[in-house]
């Protein structure tokens, strides 16, 4: 999130005065939530998650 806002602000689309940011996250797992997905776009998702 601060990633995003850095770069918002770089670009000049979010004013550093009006941000605010809730540090509450609630997660659940993917078969938890429902969330059906095939195994060649699961390995390419957890690739890319990995390589952040």
């Amino acid at each position: 999130m601060d990633g995003m806002i850095a770069e918002a602000a770089r670009l000049g689309q979010a004013g550093m005065s009006l941000v605010s940011v809730d540090s509450t996250v609630a997660r659940a797992h993917r078969d938890a939530a429902g969330m059906v997905v095939e195994p060649v776009v699961l390995a390419a998702l957890e690739k890319a998650a990995a390589q952040e």
